[in-house]
């Protein structure tokens, strides 16, 4: 007790004690002990401010301090993760310099851009991983972000997140990074903690861990989870998220070696924000009548019923699951400890989500009256036209008189993955050898509903008709019905798998005393198939133009197989140069996959090629009782990558999936990441990220012209990211802020529409009870409530189309701002 503990049993003589405490350096004393007698040494702990201290495990095959590692990771701990009172996981990796993150779509679906690699936005280069192993093996698919499948909550107890390096080595498709999302796994002493919040827009989240030993046994375990309910800080009319996660493991260690089974269950489903109404792109502000908090996703959306040709009948569109997950995984890791410095492990992963994808996404804003004429002239005998509310039939009137030309997309995709990890490592002299062999198995079923849509510019909606005059008023023509344009202007059907096989081998040698050096290798052979429906034009029953050409499936399929071979190499080095700092080194040549998904619309023989990724990197780290520093520069080229989006004619709605593969990618860059405590109780932090992400060669198509893009910057990611924080530790009460900085972006390749750079600001406050283990929090996110001037993304389905920026355009701003509270306890 008191920070007192006592070692019995100790031998006369001259022993080294070694004392450890999360969150400060570990120290070493010599310590003489007499015969029959008690020594009592103290120790007086530094603090670690950037865990330099930190046992570290990802990318990595022998866990080793993080001041003595080989690659750039940022490690997170459970106080740090409450402290930054993120709003979703992807909110939660803007704590690692060299990412930019864009959270604004809502608790899921967020867009990671690692070391300006380019890519249409989800995780596309980074893999996301739960105790060692990906959730999913392919870092994305469409209508699938890996942060899907990963809520962070009480059970997590650090994230590691490494920036590309060696992390090619340690999973497929991640050339630029891991994060390893680490649980609880509990001890000899039962602990726990429950944390009820609550905040503006219905926000209810209740939360907790408990762990400890399972009796006399030897095991311990681990559970806990989370259910919360919010109806969003963009109240769409509906219960915007709803849902949670249990998970638990059990452990069982032994003499010379331990078995671990992990489970999961996750059954949440949350909105997905899309673009907003906007005007005037040098000042940027809302449409008139547009709420700063507003929504174009509407309660009307759910339960509209989509009639299906070929006698299928209709599907009901679910608008309220949002993006639903529905299923659950189970881990197996055991680990022996083999004669003579010999050593294996395997790990087994299984996971089955039932993925579901809904929402209303805006492609165009237009006059109405305009609109509207456009049909009248076309139409013979037109001489008006009528638009009046789908429900209620009135009139159509809004301040702003314009309306939305969108679409109401649903996509079902369920996903399953199985997967094995088996090493064996050799630990002698100066080395530690590793090989090994991991197997998976992925699947993913498609099947895309899309339908255009048209409402009112307004928060949450209205859905309206259009109806062409003739010279006696009488209906000539039926453009929409239900407030549908088209349906299944673009359906797809298919199911596809991969099999992947991959052998590694790395060897860790202490070189010296101070000098280590870490070589890595791995091949991996993919194996895809898919099988595709084909699709054709059919008219519906309903007599509107919306009942005509729906693309619907065929009932004939073809099959798609392709193999790809690639290969990565890392090789790195860390130098010690003293106590307190050290340098690293590190070359390695990446690779990624293509997507499964691509294989939809490859055709019968597809052109798809792996990407590769060159990088090196080299850096320094510092660990002193006042000051923690990480400061790293690399230069990074891909190449072969591909330039995929969903395409839609903002005139016709005519949805394309185009590809463009481009030749070749830049990025140079640094990133800091420091800690420093200049006097008691203030503790100072702050990332910086600068980077030149560019295309050395990208040849696109321009009004039937080739035209060449090089020199341009990578869309959608900016070149300064800055994230500076303050913490006041007053006692009992804990005060923070925290202000950030995004520079200005692209939101096309061509570099004409500007998302122009933004600052947020973010405070809170913390206050806990002596001894009793209970603390109340507060956040405010977004003090300043900047939200038509910070936009995120600006509408990526059309923006490749149109060009150049519009006076009224569309683009998704941050989130407003919200106010959340609640109360902890700790056992």
């Amino acid at each position: 007790e008191a920070g007192r503990f006592a070692i019995q049993g100790v031998p006369a003589g001259s022993h080294q004690v070694r004392a450890e405490f999360l969150g400060f350096r570990t120290s070493v004393a010599t310590v003489e002990v007499g015969a029959g007698a008690t020594a009592e040494p103290d120790f007086s702990l530094a603090r670690d401010y950037l865990g330099m201290e930190t046992i570290v495990a990802t990318a990595q095959r022998t866990p080793r301090l993080k001041l003595e590692s080989s690659v750039a990771i940022t490690t997170l701990d459970e106080r740090q993760i409450e402290r930054e009172a993120p709003q979703s996981t992807a909110d939660m990796l803007k704590a690692v310099p060299g990412f930019y993150v864009e959270s604004s779509g809502g608790e899921v679906g967020g867009n990671l851009f690692a070391r300006g690699l380019p890519a249409d936005g989800s995780f596309r280069y980074v893999s996301l991983m739960e105790d060692g192993m990906p959730v999913y093996d392919s870092t994305e698919l469409f209508f699938v972000n890996a942060d899907i499948l990963v809520r962070i909550d009480e059970n997590v107890q650090q994230i590691e997140a490494v920036r590309g390096g060696s992390a090619a080595l340690f999973s497929s498709n991640a050339p630029g990074g891991l994060v390893n999302f680490i649980s609880k796994t509990g001890g000899p002493v039962h602990r726990g903690n429950l944390r009820l919040k609550g905040g503006e827009a219905g926000l209810f989240r209740l939360g907790g861990n408990v762990n400890g030993p399972l009796g006399e046994s030897g095991w311990h375990y681990s559970v806990g989870g989370f259910f919360r309910s919010d109806d969003g800080i963009r109240d769409p009319g509906f219960t915007a998220s709803e849902g949670g996660q249990v998970k638990a493991n059990v452990t069982r260690e032994f003499d010379r070696g331990f078995v671990r089974i992990y489970g999961k269950v996750l059954i949440d489903s949350n909105v997905f924000f899309l673009p907003l109404p906007l005007v005037n792109p040098n000042d940027p502000d809302f449409v008139q009548g547009f709420p700063e908090d507003g929504t174009l996703t509407t309660e009307e959306g759910i339960g509209k019923v989509v009639p299906l040709p070929r006698g299928a009948g209709s599907i009901t569109l679910p608008l309220d699951d949002g993006q639903r997950q529905e299923g659950g995984s189970i881990l197996a890791d055991f680990g022996y400890d083999l004669a003579e410095g010999w050593s294996i492990r395997n790990t087994f992963r299984w996971m089955d989500v039932d993925h579901s994808w809904n929402a209303i996404l805006p492609f165009e804003l237009v006059e109405a009256d305009e609109w509207a004429q456009g049909f009248v002239d076309e139409t013979s005998g037109g001489t008006g036209f009528r638009i009046t509310y789908t429900e209620s039939g009135q009139a159509f009137a809004t301040p702003n008189g314009l309306l939305s030309l969108g679409g109401q997309w649903l996509v079902e995709k369920p996903l399953s993955n199985i997967s094995n990890q088996f090493q064996i490592r050799r630990e002698g002299g100066r080395h530690s050898v590793t090989a090994g062999a991991y197997l998976g198995h992925y699947e993913a079923d498609n099947t895309w509903y899309f339908n255009d849509v048209v409402t009112e510019v307004a928060n949450a909606p209205r859905f309206v008709d259009l109806e062409v005059l003739g010279p006696g008023g009488e209906v000539v023509r039926r453009v929409t019905n239900e407030g549908f344009r088209q349906y299944l202007p673009f359906f797809v059907n298919g199911t596809g798998d991969v099999d992947l096989v991959a052998l590694f081998l790395g060897d860790e040698i202490a070189v010296t005393d101070r000098v280590d050096l870490d070589i890595g290798f791995r091949y991996e052979h993919d194996s895809f198939h898919q099988e595709n429906e084909r699709t054709d034009t059919f008219d519906v029953a309903g007599g509107t133009d919306a009942h005509t050409g729906l693309n619907f499936g065929s009932g004939q399929f073809e099959t798609v197989e392709d193999e790809f071979d690639e290969w990565a190499v890392s090789v790195g080095a860390n130098l010690r140069q003293s106590e307190n700092v050290a340098w690293f080194a590190r070359g390695t040549r990446g690779y990624k996959m293509p997507i499964l998904d691509q294989f939809l619309f490859s055709g019968p023989d597809p052109d798809l090629e792996a990407e590769q990724v060159l990088q090196f990197e080299g850096g320094i780290k510092v660990a002193s009782p006042k000051l923690g520093l990480s400061a790293v520069g690399y230069w990074l080229q891909l190449k072969d990558f591909p330039i995929q989006d969903a395409q839609v004619d903002p005139e016709t709605g005519e949805t394309e999936f185009v590809t463009v593969f481009a030749g070749e990618a830049v990025t140079p860059g640094v990133e800091v990441e420091v800690v420093a405590a200049p006097v008691p109780d203030l503790r100072l932090n702050g990332t910086l990220t600068l980077q030149d992400p560019h295309f050395e060669e990208l040849n696109v198509t321009q009004d039937g012209k080739l035209v060449s893009l090089e020199g341009k910057q990578v869309r959608r990611i900016p070149q300064e990211i800055v994230e500076v924080g303050a913490e006041f530790d007053l006692g009992d009460l804990t005060l923070h802020g925290d202000w950030s900085f995004v520079g200005d972006r692209f939101s096309n390749n061509d570099n004409t529409i500007t998302l122009d750079s933004y600052n947020l600001v973010d405070v809170g406050a913390s206050y806990s009870f002596p001894l009793q283990g209970v603390t109340l929090f507060l956040d405010v996110h977004n003090v300043t409530d900047t939200v038509a001037e910070a936009l995120t993304e600006g509408n990526p389905r059309v923006d490749e189309q149109l060009g150049a920026q519009r006076t009224l355009f569309l683009a998704r701003p941050v989130l407003p701002r919200r106010i959340v509270g609640g109360v902890g306890y700790e056992f």
